[in-house]
């Protein structure tokens, strides 16, 4: 045994010296220029040593030579390789920065760009930072990104003096090449003033020099989107939408058209629509598509910039337009929704008294809320409220406490016309008699259900539960669902709807529909995100045709847009457009006014008839 130790330690010290050996012969080799003749050796060393210091050596210099020689797929391989396996290696910045280089090469500058600036912001080895510096500055200058990947690297990793004024440089160059010449004076100003070294501050002097005869570029429509993130889906919709409006509209080339990715966040939203507005000519924006986002940038445009509209395609919570004259919801809120069938009610079917069953969530305790207020507004009052969770199948607790609350209601009344002096006296076998077998009648019975489906079971449920009544709901109704689970007694309720969902059918979404599959090769989604985008940007290029120098006003003074989906009106900037339906013999239909077109049709035939009749 003591024989073997000393022998097995000869050995190793012999094969440490002869990699060793062979890493100084490749070295010697690769200061030649000889890179290709000294591929062989190293590949054999990286192969038989890779765990080890002159292997993991060797497998460096073996993928940069491999970058000389243009072998991109093994630069690639190993540089990976290497990366996964030495997580702590000297050598990692080196195979960092070879693997972005290969990553480039391969048509994926951004990538590679960032991955050279993640080198920058954790390397200790000043010898890395300095070549990764040399490199990244003069991929920088060979303009292969454009004004918008580099301002978001720079926002992500302003990791190095030097690399941040020239990615200013570059950001200024590429706004002037796309005539965004405010854009471009923003970014040089910021080189010129920032103490950068002479040769970057002369060439932004330069570039502020060659625009002086320059205005302030091309009017910009500025789109707000969440383009990463779990909304990217939408995000992307919304673009689709505007992106198609542009192409069609006659104002594409005398227009542009700038992205900013919100991540569907509101502190997000507002950073990129400052930016925007600091640097290009911003005449409009269309978004941000989420409530939330939406109200943020309302608040802030609508105090500081009332001469650029923000038209927000999809946002419903109440109050985002009353944020300014210059902001307009073109989706119908759900407040206008819950006062539309709240007027229709009192106004048209003569109800004071209401009930309300509200689904959990926030759907049914916003919409229950508005109607409540525009109930109030009109003179009506609320006799009853409770919650229910949608999806159960028996909903007989939840009637029990309405038919209870009603029977005092109905009750005192009784008393008060006996001339009773207890107002509440009941006798409990009445009480029990009247609470068993008698039919509740509350005049109206406001339900916001979210889904057609549950919206047909509470019908069956109220019916069961022996409350008559008119049924009324909101948005959540419309749907095939509504009529298979309501059956006959869904017949005679009434529902408010927005007038965008009612015109699926007609020649303008057709249209829209198609062209949209013919420049994107899908159709556009049910959620019609990319449709109600598409109608903001139409917005804005028909204002802009009208009167460029005021959008707002011009907004403000036009009584109807025609959209895809109907008629888009704006009071206070909120879209009123809604409908009234009411399902009548198993269909549903459309009121006009307060009549019902087909009833109002039968009536004037039975008219009709009985003066013939009399004849």
């Amino acid at each position: 045994m003591n024989r073997v130790l000393p022998l097995l330690l000869t050995f190793v010290l012999s094969a440490v010296a002869f990699a060793d050996d062979d890493v100084a012969k490749a070295k010697a080799l690769i200061k030649d220029g000889k890179c290709a003749e000294a591929i062989p050796a190293l590949e054999k060393l990286s192969k038989s040593q890779f765990k080890k210091h002159a292997g993991a050596q060797a497998s460096v210099m073996l993928t940069e030579c491999y970058l000389r020689e243009h072998k991109r797929e093994q630069a690639l391989g190993l540089s990976s390789k290497f990366l996964e396996y030495h997580v702590s290696s000297e050598y990692r910045e080196r195979m960092e920065l070879a693997k972005a280089m290969v990553t480039m090469e391969q048509g994926a500058v951004y990538e590679g760009v960032e991955a050279m600036l993640r080198i920058l912001a954790y390397t200790q080895n000043p010898a890395a930072k300095a070549h990764t510096k040399d490199v990244l500055i003069a991929t920088l200058a060979k303009d292969l990104l454009n004004a918008d990947q580099l301002q978001s690297l720079l926002e992500k990793y302003p990791v190095d003096k030097d690399v941040i004024g020239w990615m200013q440089l570059q950001i200024g160059r590429e706004c002037q090449n796309a005539s965004r010449y405010r854009a471009a004076r923003y970014w040089y100003k910021k080189v010129i003033g920032g103490g950068y070294a002479e040769n970057l501050t002369s060439t932004a002097q330069k570039g502020m020099d060659s625009m002086k005869n320059m205005n302030a570029g091309k009017p910009t429509l500025l789109v707000l989107a969440p383009l990463s993130g779990s909304f990217a889906e939408f995000g992307a919709a919304a673009v689709q939408g505007v992106y198609l409006a542009h192409e069609k509209s006659k104002f594409k080339d005398k227009v542009d058209i700038r992205i900013a990715d919100t991540h569907a966040d509101a502190a997000m939203a507002l950073m990129r629509t400052q930016q925007a507005i600091s640097q290009d000519s911003i005449i409009a924006i269309v978004g941000p598509i989420m409530s939330a986002p939406a109200a943020t940038v309302a608040a802030w445009l609508g105090s500081n910039f009332q001469n650029i509209p923000m038209l927000t395609p999809t946002a419903t919570d109440d109050g985002i337009a009353k944020l300014g004259p210059n902001i307009f919801q073109v989706n119908i809120t759900m407040d206008n929704l819950a006062q539309s069938i709240a007027d229709f009610a009192t106004r048209c079917l003569s109800i004071r008294e209401f009930a309300i069953l509200s689904p959990l969530g926030d759907y049914g305790a916003t919409m229950s809320q508005s109607f409540t207020q525009a109930i109030n507004r009109r003179g009506g009052t609320v006799i009853a409220f409770r919650n229910y969770e949608e999806g159960r199948p028996d909903y007989k607790t939840e009637f029990d406490l309405l038919r209870d609350v009603r029977f005092k209601q109905l009750n005192r009344r009784r008393n008060i016309a006996r001339g009773v002096a207890d107002l509440d006296a009941v006798g409990p076998k009445e009480r029990r008699s009247y609470m068993q077998d008698s039919t509740f009648e509350i005049p109206g019975i406001f339900i916001p259900a979210t889904n057609p489906g549950d919206a047909g079971l509470m019908v069956g449920q109220v019916a069961f539960n022996k409350i008559s009544g008119i049924r009324l709901g909101t948005s959540g109704w419309y749907g095939r669902e509504l009529l298979i689970q309501g059956k006959k007694l869904a017949d005679s309720s009434f529902f408010s709807v927005p007038a965008l969902d009612m015109n699926s059918e007609g020649d303008a979404y057709k249209n829209f529909a198609q062209a949209f599959q013919d420049k994107w090769g899908e159709e556009p989604g049910e959620d019609k995100v990319s449709g109600l985008s598409y109608d903001a940007a139409n917005i804005v290029f028909e204002a802009f045709g009208k009167n460029p120098g005021d959008l707002t006003s011009t907004i403000n003074n036009t009584a109807n847009f025609k959209g895809i989906y109907g008629d888009i009106t704006f009071s206070r900037g909120a879209n009123t457009n809604s409908k009234i339906v009411t399902v009548r013999k198993g269909k549903f239909e459309t009121m006009d006014g307060c009549k019902i077109p087909s009833l109002e049709a039968e009536k004037a035939a039975e008219e009709e008839e009985k003066k013939k009749a009399a004849k």
